[in-house]
């Protein structure tokens, strides 16, 4: 300690403040708000069994489902596209804790539900299957906000219009 310095007495009566430990919801959310990703999970993950509650199945639900299949699915959303060469199709893919689903939104569909489409981080699409050669698609027929009482952190997507 310095002599030309004064001395304080630092002596405190109080404890030190303790914080509850996050939960797994949490610090996924956490994460995710900071680096857009997470070591602890994915962010539906601790959403997975109100999604079943709804009917919604995960990716790799979707990818084993037969060609033709109407089907409902939510994930988020992490890139959209609308190619100039594509004459008006919108591309999405959405992904949840098992995978990816790519959706095709064709003008007329995308025109009606545009603003949720370009907005919504975590997004509902209903529509049919078209299975190729192992390739699933999902074309979309209406879009909707997952009805979900906790909502998942809002993710950033690469959108490439």
């Amino acid at each position: 300690m310095s002599p030309y310095l004064p001395r304080f007495n630092l002596e405190t009566r109080e404890s030190p403040a303790r914080f509850a430990d996050l939960d797994v919801y949490e610090s996924i959310g956490w994460d995710y708000e900071t680096m857009n990703l997470s070591a602890a999970g994915h962010p539906l993950e601790p959403l997975r069994a109100a999604m079943r509650a709804k009917r919604l199945p995960d990716a790799g639900e979707v990818r084993s489902m037969p060609d033709g299949r109407r089907t409902h699915y939510a994930g988020l959303v992490i890139c959209r596209q609308r190619p100039g060469t594509a004459s008006g199709v919108v591309f999405l893919t959405l992904e949840d804790e098992t995978g990816f689903v790519n959706v095709v939104i064709w003008s007329k569909v995308y025109e009606q539900f545009r603003v949720l489409v370009k907005t919504a981080s975590f997004l509902g699409v209903t529509g049919k299957l078209q299975v190729q050669d192992g390739v699933t698609h999902l074309i979309a027929d209406s879009f909707w906000r997952p009805k979900i009482d906790t909502r998942p952190v809002e993710v950033g997507s690469r959108d490439f219009h």
